[in-house]
């Protein structure tokens, strides 16, 4: 009876740190999100994970971040294909409209994307909301 009784203990403790830990990650994703609603500042930007992936034969011509009095942003120029339009690359990429992306696990804020075609090149904009 005591080895069942020590295994029963051990897979008690086991429960209770993995429960614990699940729960102390859960409140750490809740204050990141709060944080970035309440306090984010205008030098924030979203990862780069969060902007639209550039279709095979279309290339990137300029990546830089801009800034104004209601945040950054990041701005991708993308140089399309031969034979095609800057409003084709943008419908290839689903940015024939703005776009706003709904907060993920690793970056909890909504992300603004958004396409201009500019003299035969697309513009991209990605930022936070």
């Amino acid at each position: 009876m005591t080895s069942r009784t020590a295994l029963r203990r051990r897979t008690k403790r086991t429960l209770v740190a993995v429960s614990v830990t699940l729960g102390l990650l859960s409140c750490l994703w809740v204050l990141s999100f709060l944080w970035l609603q309440v306090f984010k500042t205008e030098g924030s930007l979203p990862p780069k994970s969060r902007m639209p992936e550039v279709p095979s034969g279309a290339t990137i011509a300029d990546e830089s971040m801009e800034c104004a009095s209601g945040g950054c942003w990041r701005t991708i120029t993308l140089v399309p294909a031969a034979g095609q339009s800057p409003e084709d690359l943008a419908r290839e990429m689903g940015l024939s409209e703005d776009l706003s992306l709904p907060p993920i696990l690793f970056d909890p804020a909504s992300v603004y994307v958004g396409a201009d075609p500019r003299e035969g090149q697309l513009i991209v904009h990605v930022g936070y909301q």
